[in-house]
């Protein structure tokens, strides 16, 4: 940066390729399975320390300032390793955990995380008073020198692939081979992001130049947000909110408009109290706009806390309600400096954007850490509604605790799964079906007998009736050839019944799952038990809204065909009614 004397190439560099190694060493460890892949809450530990203290030391130090810089980025980076060592132990036990959205919530959110420590600790380190404006140049600065840098790294990695196509077109596969490597391509590109940072760090002037490009597009996007913020505002009355809420996502869409709308202020206005990038008229006509930001927070809200008591806490919810506090709060702070300040507000914009950018840090730490678990208040606050009666163990979704919740999810199903297993021998079935890594795999002998015994005490049966040993095979043959409708499956219910009347006796299986009745003819056929799809004439939707029947009271009874088949020679026709 201009004015700013940086640290000797080599060093920065280096940085960068120790970066790399680290990587690739973490790399290894998941190929070959040795620590610290073996234990996800060290893995996620130090993935995050590899990844936060270099990227943000490669973005920030200065000659003469490398132990002021880096006693406080080191201590924030081990800071953030800790959090994620904590994320490593809710993706515990591995095999049964999917932790996508947990990594994908946790990247995201150190991301910012990293991004506000940096601000501030550049600006204390710099000596000079903590000011917006410069905590706006540095963001900028660090942005724009991060997504350049990346650009880079992807155009070197574009020119090694087509190093290594033309190659192996005249069938010289040698680099096609090095490429792919991880110990080439981790080192490599780690290098080339941090030639990248290098190269941009030393052109300031450059990246102010494109700040300033975005500042005038976001100008010209202001005044559009604020129009189209005033007139949705206007719309309400006469639509009112009823049309928002029935698609589901018409919070999330307010919370893009505050977003947005505070996004481009910052952007266009930065903190200059005298700014005026607009004639009069138009400054107060946005003012204005960003004056009606509070009452689309409480539209927000009101939406969220609708969903909230309709189908209790989630994760997204969770995070839409943190959003939504801190969104709340910017719009608060700047309605009150307009309300003080009039044409002058933008004072206070300066002493709102420098705390609130302290609370944002804090909650994307506080958010990842065990004192603001989402996972664990989305369990509670589903298994509340269990309890109470306002959630059915039928629309309990079991699959969102599996997939979605990590390890408070996994809790909760086993201790489900234990409360449960004398009385709803179905549900466990359900769980274990959830958690069973391959259903197109053949289970292990002691696991397939366990699993027999589950699903013939999950089979309910009227009273007095006895099963065949060799129909008690047929059933399970069923059970193993669709082990991927048991995790949907709520009941199981098998019915004695002469269906075609040729004096034999067949079995009917009624199973119950997605508010509606399937069933599963089983006959005898040349003494083998042999199982046929039955499919329902009925075309309408399910009604989501009826209670789960008991399949051992519904009645069965058995409708001549209106039309016979017709045989026709060798071919036989059957008429097909619309």
């Amino acid at each position: 940066m201009s004015g700013q004397q940086q640290l000797p190439r080599s060093m920065m560099l280096l940085l960068a390729l120790l970066q790399g190694l680290s990587l690739y060493l973490l790399h290894q460890s998941i190929s070959f399975d040795f620590w610290p892949s073996t234990q996800p809450e060290w893995l996620f530990f130090l993935y995050s320390l590899v990844f936060v203290a270099p990227l943000t030391l490669l973005l920030s130090l200065e000659k003469g300032q490398e132990l002021k810089l880096a006693l406080r980025l080191v201590p924030f980076a081990l800071l953030v390793a800790v959090l994620g060592f904590y994320a490593g132990l809710q993706v515990t036990p591995l095999e049964h955990i999917s932790y996508e959205p947990l990594l994908f919530a946790f990247i995201f959110s150190m991301l910012i995380a990293s991004f506000k420590a940096l601000l501030y600790i550049q600006q204390q380190a710099s000596g000079m008073p903590l000011s917006y404006s410069l905590l706006f140049l540095y963001s900028w600065r660090n942005f724009l020198t991060l997504g350049l840098s990346l650009l880079f790294t992807l155009a070197v990695w574009a020119v090694l692939m087509l190093w290594a196509a033309l190659f192996k077109v005249i069938q010289i596969e040698f680099f096609t081979d090095l490429f792919a490597k991880p110990w080439f391509y981790y080192p490599t590109l780690n290098l080339a992001f941090g030639f990248g940072v290098l190269i941009f760090r030393n052109q300031a002037t450059v990246i102010d130049t494109i700040t300033r490009i975005h500042q005038a597009l976001m100008k010209f996007l202001l005044v559009i947000l604020a129009l189209v913020s005033v007139l949705f505002m206007l719309a309400l009355p006469f639509t009112g909110l009823e049309p928002l809420w029935k698609t589901g996502h018409g919070s999330l869409l307010i919370l893009w408009l505050q977003a947005l709308m505070l996004f481009f202020v910052n952007a266009v206005y930065q903190a200059e109290a005298d700014s005026r990038p607009y004639p009069l008229w138009l400054h107060r006509a946005i003012y204005l706009a960003i004056a009606l930001l509070p009452v689309y927070s409480l539209i927000a809200c009101y939406g969220l806390m609708l969903r909230v008591e309709q189908y209790g806490w989630s994760v997204s919810r969770c995070w839409g309600f943190v959003l939504w506090s801190l969104l709340a709060l910017f719009s608060v702070g700047y309605l009150w400096g307009i309300l003080k300040k009039r044409d002058l507000w933008l004072q206070q914009l300066s002493w709102v954007n420098l705390r609130m950018g302290l609370v944002v840090l804090a909650v994307m730490l506080i958010a990842n850490s065990p004192l603001l678990d989402f996972r664990k208040i989305t369990v509670e606050s589903q298994l509340a509604r269990l309890q109470d009666g306002r959630t059915s163990l039928t629309d309990l979704d079991l699959r969102y605790f599996r997939y979605n919740l990590a390890k408070p999810g996994y809790d909760a199903l086993q201790q489900l799964k234990a409360d449960k297993a004398n009385t709803d021998p179905a549900l466990v079935l359900r769980i274990d079906a959830l958690y069973n890594p391959d259903l197109h795999s053949r289970l292990p002998e002691e696991s397939s007998t366990e699993q027999r015994q589950q699903f013939l005490a999950a089979l309910s049966l009227p009273q007095g009736v006895q099963l065949p040993e060799a129909l008690k095979l047929a059933l399970y043959q069923w059970q193993q050839e669709n082990r991927w409708q048991l995790q949907y499956i709520s009941q199981y219910h098998l019915r004695p019944l002469d269906l075609n009347n040729d004096g034999q006796q067949e079995y009917v299986l009624l199973t119950y799952s997605h508010h509606s009745v399937s069933a599963v003819l089983f006959s005898l056929k040349e003494g083998v038990w042999q199982s046929t799809a039955m499919t329902s004439s009925t075309k309408a939707e399910p009604d989501k809204t009826q209670p789960e029947p008991q399949l051992e009271a519904l009645e069965l009874n058995t409708i001549p065909p209106q039309w016979p088949l017709l045989q026709v020679g060798d071919k036989t026709f059957q008429v097909i009614q619309n």
